[in-house]
């Protein structure tokens, strides 16, 4: 009898990954966007936020307040620091 060898191998990707791991991981539009709001906090310290979504970058990103009084004062996508 001839032995045959089957090669099944395949290179997961990260939400494969999880999924065999346990624990599925639900992307957001924020992961696929790559988005970051520059934020001034009221203490005077500013830096990038984490990710956020295309369309809450480029409406939220001329001066938005929030409520803990810090403000957006720019964004970027893709190539964020």
């Amino acid at each position: 009898m001839k032995k045959i060898i089957l090669n099944l191998g395949k290179t997961l990707n990260k939400i494969e990954q999880k999924d065999i791991l346990g624990g599925r991981v639900e992307l957001s539009q924020a992961d696929f966007d790559k988005c970051k709001l520059y934020i001034h906090y009221p203490d005077g310290s500013s830096g990038w936020s984490g990710y956020v979504s295309y369309a809450q970058a480029s409406s939220q990103w001329d001066g938005t307040e929030y409520l803990d009084e810090s403000y957006a004062s720019g964004y970027c996508c893709a190539n964020c620091p």
